[in-house]
């Protein structure tokens, strides 16, 4: 847990996590999967150092330099793992979305497809048919 307590008493001498150990879970925008040219899952890439969307944004552009950007699936638009912008009023539409980002920056992100398109995995030859 990072925070406790009544928010007007964070960083006062009555700060609930005076002494205190913060631990848990923080999830932040910047990660993405790396793939080889068949789509097989190698590993993965998080980018920290700005907002979470412009993280997404460079760890996209460097995947793609990488060539381990052969998404074969994803949840986000285009059937790919860019960010998924649908969080309005405190909630997502489909339960993955990302609060907003600057306007500049969910422009770069929606055109990612467009200006940085994933690869598409070579498809397995299928089996030879036996008479």
């Amino acid at each position: 847990m990072i925070y406790a307590g009544p928010a007007e008493k964070y960083g006062t001498a009555d700060d609930p996590m005076v002494g205190k150990r913060p631990g848990g879970i923080v999830a932040f925008g910047g990660g993405l999967a790396l793939y080889d040219d068949k789509g097989h899952l190698v590993g993965a890439l998080g980018v920290s150092g700005d907002t979470a969307c412009a993280d997404h944004v460079i760890a996209w552009k460097l995947r793609k330099a990488l060539k381990l950007d052969f998404v074969p699936k994803g949840l986000g638009p285009g059937n790919t793992d860019n960010a998924i912008l649908d969080y309005k009023a405190g909630a997502s539409a489909g339960g993955f979305g990302h609060p907003t980002c600057s306007p500049a920056v969910e422009a770069i992100i929606n055109k990612l497809q467009e200006t940085q398109a994933v690869s598409k995995p070579a498809m397995a030859p299928a089996p030879e048919k036996k008479p």
